[in-house]
């Protein structure tokens, strides 16, 4: 047994007896949560957050957790059973982290809870060491396991009489996002490599995005380095890439997938807009086409009118010339 299985085997047993306790994970930061501890796994727990806004499950990876604080005092005071024990029926369990991202496939996640690589989506699929989330912004992300610090889904449930005016706009935000991420599912592909590594060749020669935000976010043209190091050009800037330390990487560049489909939205409006627009002017043409058939319409009854006057004003002068002659 290497070091590290070792160290998380003590852990794991070190966290046991604080399941069911309210705990904070983490002590600061955008990770950092406090709810009650429901299951402990060999590299990962599982804590539930209950407040007004949200019931949500985080997944945790025990790799990043860096401390695990627990008030005893509000521990220690006796409460009444909450909703939790129904809400736990909704959380997947698994062995192990990378068998608990296969069961969250297709389901609609949070990778990380805050800070630049926090990121809202669908993961659509998961090789041996990174996942494929399509987001709304950056379309398809190809998140690298090893540095994925937590998972939050969010629960059905909600924390009864918690909900407010502003609460249910929040949620109805979300689900509108998960049912426009739904809608272009099926329209988006994406490259397909058994590992991390091997997704970097797949990506060679293609303009790419390297990490969703801070410091180390860069955009530029992939190129092959020498052994298992890439490089980045981006005009006249030329980087070493090691993937190893990448955590996340996209194909173009970032915000582009929302915005071509802002584009696609505005064409087809246009041309809707166009198309009403001909539909309008064809039934104002015939409604011109109408009116003008009225218009002769009237003007061969007018006519008509005209000739059967003048006819038998013809015949009234015949007669009257005959009766002249007569006389």
């Amino acid at each position: 047994m290497s070091n590290n299985e070792l160290n998380t085997s003590n852990y794991h047993e070190f966290l046991a007896p604080l399941i069911g306790k309210n705990v904070t994970v983490y002590r600061g930061g955008p990770e950092s949560k406090t709810g009650r501890l429901i299951d402990v796994q060999s590299d990962y727990l599982t804590l539930l957050v209950e407040n007004q806004q949200e019931v949500s499950v985080i997944y945790y990876c025990l790799y990043h957790v860096q401390s695990i604080s627990e008030n005893a005092k509000i521990n220690s005071i006796q409460r009444r059973k909450s909703s939790g024990n129904e809400i736990q029926g909704n959380v997947v369990q698994s062995l192990h982290f990378h068998g608990l991202l296969e069961e969250l496939v297709n389901s609609y996640i949070k990778v990380n809870q805050g800070g630049p690589e926090a990121k809202q989506g669908k993961i659509v699929d998961i090789t041996d060491d990174y996942i494929v989330l399509l987001t709304e912004d950056d379309g398809v992300v190809f998140y690298n396991i090893h540095h994925i610090k937590s998972i939050g889904v969010q629960i059905s449930n909600e924390v009864e009489g918690s909900e407010v005016e502003g609460d249910v706009a929040n949620k109805e935000n979300e689900l509108h996002e998960a049912e426009k991420i739904t809608e272009v599912d099926e329209i988006v592909s994406y490259v397909h490599a058994q590992n991390f590594r091997y997704l970097f060749n797949e990506l060679t020669n293609t303009w790419v995005s390297i990490n969703r935000g801070g410091p180390e976010a860069i955009e530029g043209i992939l190129v092959p380095g020498a052994g298992d190091y890439y490089t980045l050009v981006n005009s006249d800037e030329v980087i070493r890439l090691n993937p190893n330390h990448i955590k996340s990487i996209s194909c173009g560049p970032k915000g582009v997938f929302k915005q071509s489909e802002k584009q696609s939205n505005e064409t087809s409006q246009m041309e809707d807009t166009q198309q009403n627009g001909k539909m309008k002017n064809g039934e104002n043409k015939g409604e011109v086409k109408s009116e003008k058939k009225d218009e002769k319409k009237d003007e061969k009854k007018g006519e008509k009118k005209g000739e059967m006057k003048g006819e038998k004003k013809g015949e009234k002068k015949d007669e009257k010339k005959k009766e002249d002659k007569e006389k």
